[in-house]
Formats: C-alpha cells, sequence, structure tokens
C-alpha cells in the first residue's frame, strides 16, 4: 500500500492538482464537471492499493514460518486480474501446494476471497443488481463500474438467476397486539419467451403461443395513515409484501401465516379480511390463515365486471348501474338476477349476452363477499392490490414487450419483493457467498482458515500519511495487523 500511496504522491497528486488549475481556469465548468474530472485518478489511486495489498499479503505467506511448515512453493509470479467497479486490477500472486493433502492454492487469493475463475469482485455484481430492478440485463451490465468497463447482460441475468432470496421475516422481541388485519393479493401477467429453454412454449389449437406466466403478490398491513399531518395521501401501516412464481398457492399463504405468527399475538386477532379478486389462488388463504380470515371481494375488479356488462346500453349505462348497485345495498339477491337477465336481453351479440351473463355469476358466486360492506365497517378498507402490482412487478415485468424465462420472472419479482421489504442486495450477494464457502470449507486448510474468521475483525490500523516515507522497508504496525488479518502465527 505504501509504494502506492508514495507513487500517487509523486504522480496522482499532479494530476489531480492539474484537473483543479483547469477547473479554477475554466468558468464553465461546474461542480459535476470536477467530480467527473477527479474520478480517473482516484481510480487508479484504488486500483493501486488493491493490487499492492494482494500482492503484500502474497509476500507475508512466502515469508511466514508457520505457512513453510503447510505449503510448500509451487511456483511464483503468477498474474491475475480482476474487474471491480474501480476498473480491472492487474497483480501477481503465488501458487502453493500443501504438504498434508497435496491440493494447490493461491493462498493470497483466498485470503481476498477470491475464488477459482472468479472474474469479478462482489462489488461489481451488488452495483448490476441493485439497478437490475429498475432498468434491463445490459444497462445493468453497462453501469456495473465506474469505469468504462462492463459486464454482458447475460452474466446479469445469471448472478440474478443465481441468487437465492429469503423471504424477510422480521424479529421481534415482543408480538404486537392487533385486533384487526388485512391482506390484499393480486397477480401480474408477464410474457414468457420460454419456460426452461427456448423452443418449449406451448401452443393451443389455433397456434397462439400459452405464453404467459402470473407471479402473485400478497401484503399485509394493519390499516392506513395521512403521510403527513398536511398531507392529501394515504399510505398503508406495516406494510410487508410476499410473492413470486408458485406452483403449489399453499407455500406462498403459509409464508404469510409464519409471518403474522412471528410479528403479532394470536389471541389479539379478531380479524384478517382478504381482499381480492375472488381467484382460487387467494381463496387458498382462508384455507391456511382459519376461521379467524373473511375474504372481501376487491371493489375495483367488480366495477370492471359491471363497466364491461353494461357498457353496450348507450344512455341507459347509469341506470342499469344505479340498479345493480341498489340490488347490492338492499341485498336482494333476486333483483340481482333479474336486472342481469334485462340486460342480457338487450345485448346486440350472443358473445356479449354471455358476458353479462359472466357477471351476474361473477356476483353472485362472490355474494357474501360484497355485500359484507353493508354492516361490517372495519371490511371498508378498500383494496390498493392493482396499483400494488403495477408498482412491484409490471413496471419491471410486463409494462414493456419483454419477454422473459420462468426464472428470470420469479427471481425478479421475488428481488423486488425483497428490497420493498427494505431488503439489502449486499445481504444476498454475501449470503450466497457464504454458503458457497459452507460447501467446500472441506476442501480448504483448517487452521488457517479458522484464524482468519478469529482475527478478521482486529484489523483497525489505518493509513498515516505522515509516516509514510519513514515506514518504508520496516515491518509497521499495517505488516503485523496483515499478518494476524489473514491468519498467520
Amino acid at each position: 500500500m505504501y509504494n502506492s500511496i508514495l507513487h500517487f504522491n509523486e504522480f496522482g497528486v499532479a494530476k489531480i492538482e492539474k484537473v483543479i488549475k483547469k477547473f479554477m481556469e475554466d468558468s464553465s465548468k461546474d461542480i459535476g464537471d470536477l467530480v467527473m474530472d477527479l474520478e480517473k485518478p482516484l481510480q487508479e489511486l484504488q486500483r493501486a492499493i488493491i493490487k499492492e495489498t494482494i500482492e503484500e499479503i502474497d509476500k507475508i505467506y512466502r515469508r511466514d514460518s508457520c505457512r513453510k511448515e503447510k505449503y510448500n512453493i509451487e511456483r511464483s509470479g503468477d498474474e491475475n486480474s480482476i474487474l471491480t467497479t474501480c476498473g480491472t486490477v492487474t497483480y501477481q500472486r503465488t501458487y502453493f501446494k500443501s504438504k498434508e493433502t497435496g491440493a494447490y492454492e493461491y493462498l493470497a487469493d483466498k485470503a481476498m476471497g477470491i475464488t477459482a475463475n472468479m472474474r469479478k469482485s462482489d462489488d461489481v455484481v451488488i452495483k448490476a443488481l441493485n439497478q437490475v430492478t429498475d432498468v434491463s440485463y445490459r444497462i445493468s451490465g453497462e453501469n456495473a463500474t465506474k469505469t468504462e468497463d462492463i459486464i454482458s447482460k447475460q452474466t446479469v441475468m445469471k448472478e440474478l438467476h443465481n441468487l437465492e432470496i429469503p423471504t424477510i421475516i422480521p424479529a421481534v422481541k415482543n408480538k404486537k397486539k392487533q385486533r384487526i388485519l388485512y391482506i390484499n393479493a393480486d397477480e401480474d401477467h408477464v410474457s414468457l419467451q420460454f419456460y426452461k429453454k427456448k423452443g418449449d412454449i406451448r401452443k393451443n389449437g389455433a397456434s397462439i403461443k400459452r405464453n404467459t406466466i402470473m407471479p402473485k403478490l400478497i401484503y399485509v398491513f394493519e390499516g392506513i395513515e395521512k403521510e403527513g399531518p398536511n398531507s392529501k395521501r394515504n399510505r398503508l401501516v406495516e406494510k410487508h409484501y410476499f410473492g413470486g412464481v408458485y406452483k403449489d398457492n399453499e407455500l406462498l399463504w403459509e409464508e404469510v401465516r409464519a409471518y403474522i405468527e412471528t410479528k403479532y399475538e394470536e389471541e389479539s386477532i379478531e380479524k384478517i379480511y382478504i381482499m381480492g379478486d375472488g381467484a382460487s389462488w387467494i381463496k387458498k388463504g382462508l384455507e391456511v390463515l382459519g376461521e379467524k380470515s373473511i375474504f372481501v371481494l376487491d371493489q375495483f375488479h367488480l366495477k370492471q365486471y359491471i363497466i364491461r356488462a353494461t357498457g353496450h346500453l348507450g344512455d341507459s349505462i347509469q341506470d342499469a348501474k344505479d340498479m345493480i348497485y341498489d340490488a347490492i345495498s338492499f341485498e336482494d339477491k333476486k333483483g340481482i338476477k333479474e336486472v342481469f337477465y334485462k340486460i342480457a336481453d338487450l345485448a346486440e351479440s350472443e358473445s356479449k349476452r354471455n358476458q353479462v351473463l359472466q357477471t351476474k355469476r361473477y356476483i353472485l358466486n362472490h355474494w357474501k363477499a360484497i355485500i359484507i360492506k353493508n354492516s361490517d365497517e372495519d371490511s371498508r378498507m378498500g383494496c390498493s392490490a392493482e396499483g400494488s402490482v403495477s408498482h412491484i412487478f409490471s413496471s419491471r415485468l410486463s409494462s414493456r414487450p419483454l419477454g422473459w424465462s420462468k426464472q428470470g420472472v420469479d427471481k425478479m419479482a421475488r428481488l423486488r419483493i425483497y428490497t420493498a421489504n427494505g431488503g439489502n442486495v449486499y445481504d444476498l450477494v454475501k449470503y450466497k457467498k457464504e454458503k458457497q464457502e459452507r460447501i467446500i470449507k472441506e476442501e480448504i486448510n483448517k487452521a488457517i482458515d479458522k484464524k482468519i474468521r478469529e482475527k478478521r475483525e482486529q484489523f483497525t490500523d489505518v493509513w498515516n500519511h505522515q509516516s509514510i516515507s519513514a515506514a518504508i522497508g520496516k515491518r509497521t504496525g499495517l505488516y503485523h495487523a496483515t499478518k494476524a488479518l489473514r491468519g498467520i502465527c
């Protein structure tokens, strides 16, 4: 590190001074120009420090007596390059052979968390995945570093597909008492290019592709409140999302149940209102959540059905709607049937007549879930699932003419839910790497690896620029801290 800093003091500082001088002399430049012009020399310093740090660790391994008891040097000076957000770092390291197992390792790479065939550091992956929830794979790859280096859209897609995205269940010391809980549920409709491989999309008898997949979204909340004292906007209280592509809908609802049981005191809950369009997968929640759960039909979908059924009536549309809503208000099931038969008789085609009768069946099939609002004030909360699906799913998955794979839809849906719940992509990438390390840990020298874990947090020395020159050639605090950090006796 010291050589890098000395080199920067000699050459890099001069570059920075030149940038600042040019900025001061050119009145057309603003702070944005200064920031961008400073990036390149500072990135050069970053790369030099990373290179020297790895090579210093490698040097310590080569010289250390503990290492000599466990490993022989096979060869030195092997070059490696790795892409970071500050650009590509190229360095040299030593290849060692274990006396105990005969395995070959680059100990400096292992100490830095650089695995075999690793071509990019975690910060690049994190930066790409932080963007991929909002922009395309290609754009995420192009913006994965602060330099002109890019990663391919296929690489970004692969990183997304390889993520393990857990359901966030918040840890609570004391369960919360809550009388009423609300659950909204809906799904998106996403077009697939293929399921598992290209060409596997099925077609119906008319040769039309059956390439739609429906990621599901559920969110639990306690109620609504104003965003601020003078705000006209409302927000949902303690909102928490669940979802993805589920073949078994019971598994999705079990996640919801686990969340409720973890966060809330069961005895305090009187009712759980599940609101949606009446799809069978939504009603599955009634079975999983039990007798306290009540289904309420989403007003948005009810209105959509009524609009479709009355659209052919011309000037009489509003009269027909009033009759339908009056029958619902008076809970007149017989009246609903009569209204829809009259509307059906005025249909100009058989398909329109069938559409009217379909709306009648829809209302009658969900009769209790519709009229519940007449007598149960708590059930009048309203459902915002359509807007939430648009915000969480559609804006990335279906609002533009995109084609996905089944795995891509599921991972993207889960990642957007994960981040909406406050999850951090950094934690996902680190979790993945830690899992990989656990899988291969039997193949790694246990003694050295144990010391790395135990002593990693002891590295507290920082660069003291006032003592750089005096430190050259000496075994400084940094040298000893690096030995301790990397597990050398």
